[in-house]
């Protein structure tokens, strides 16, 4: 295996040199670089990282954790972080939780080891974890959810917000009776994007039906196991269903179905995040955009130019926000005044 020394020996230049070009740490002329860079192809040479990140005190790594890798509101935003990683020289390793608290204690432990630069969290929210988070010393920044009060590095999208624009879209289409689908209300984007149905369904002048809002977890199951104790507990079906996540409305969809109720014929349907398979789900799910891979892009950005500072900066929040993407599952306008 070569070695530093055999790169110089065939550039015919010093220690320095190759170390210099290498680790970008100081000026060399274009002819000498040209040199070393042969030498080092011609002898297939790869450099210490462990040596280098030593020198640089820097490993340009950071850890990305996930809560559920499985969920397909993580691919773009996934892509997002790996672009900005790749433009600047870094790597990510990736870790998935599975919503567990162990989990997280032994990622942060692996990262310290790694001695990563900094941390990226999706969807990581309590208060525990965060404490484990801060004690570990790594920069770091969320992205998607946040605990009440958050008010460090954040990356997130209006949830209050995307709900309103599911709601006025209904509305706009003609629909009155609506149902919602939501989430665990422990979790604050459950939590907002339920007040953002509330506040709009109001600001209409419509009812919302205590029997016609559900809560439960981000998953497809969840939908699904949600409407079948709709459809055991009212007696008249809404005209439509506004959901907290694309994953949900996927379960309500197929539950529907199941029962012989189709959509969007007889029940209109929303999601929400406009996950990478809604476009081609058993009904094209009309969805309100969240911009993922935007989230993704942004928050790795600020976590480069938090390692890139070596004082305590103002922490900065960026909330982006969403948009309307129509497709089948609403049907068409129709006129339901009357009913």
């Amino acid at each position: 295996m070569a070695t530093m020394k055999d790169v110089s020996k065939k550039a015919n230049v010093s220690l320095s040199t190759v170390s210099a070009v290498i680790n970008h740490s100081a000026y060399v002329s274009p002819e000498l670089t040209n040199r070393v860079m042969q030498a080092i192809k011609e002898l297939n040479f790869r450099p210490n990282a462990v040596a280098r990140s030593l020198k640089k005190k820097s490993t340009s790594t950071i850890g990305f954790i996930v809560t559920d890798i499985l969920n397909p509101f993580y691919p773009l935003m996934i892509k997002g972080i790996e672009d900005v990683a790749f433009n600047n020289n870094f790597n990510v390793i990736l870790c998935n939780t599975s919503n567990e608290h162990n989990k997280i204690l032994a990622y942060l432990e692996l990262m310290l080891e790694k001695q990563v630069d900094g941390l990226l969290l999706a969807n990581i929210a309590l208060s525990d974890d965060l404490i484990e988070i801060e004690k570990s010393g790594l920069k770091y920044v969320l992205i998607n959810r946040k605990p009440p009060f958050y008010d460090k590095n954040f990356v997130g999208v209006n949830n209050p917000l995307s709900s309103e624009i599911a709601v006025n879209h209904l509305v706009a289409q003609g629909y009155k009776r609506i149902a919602y689908f939501g989430g665990n209300l422990a979790i604050n984007t459950a939590r907002e994007r339920k007040a953002g149905f509330i506040s709009c369904m109001t600001l209409h002048g419509l009812d919302v039906d205590p029997k016609l809002v559900f809560e439960g977890e981000y998953t497809l199951e969840s939908g699904y196991n949600n409407v079948k104790k709709m459809l055991e507990q009212v007696e008249k079906l809404p005209d439509a269903i506004c959901t907290v996540s694309d994953v949900v409305a996927f379960g309500v969809i197929k539950g529907l179905r199941d029962s012989g109720i189709r959509v969007p014929e007889d029940i209109a349907v929303i999601g929400n995040d406009n996950s990478t398979f809604s476009e081609n789900f058993l009904v094209p799910l009309s969805s309100v955009d969240h911009s993922t891979y935007e989230m993704g892009k942004l928050s790795m950005e600020l976590l480069l130019q938090l390692i890139k500072e070596k004082n305590e900066t103002v922490p900065r929040q960026v909330i982006l926000t969403p948009s309307l993407v129509v497709r089948e599952s609403c049907g068409y306008t129709r006129n339901k005044i009357n009913n």
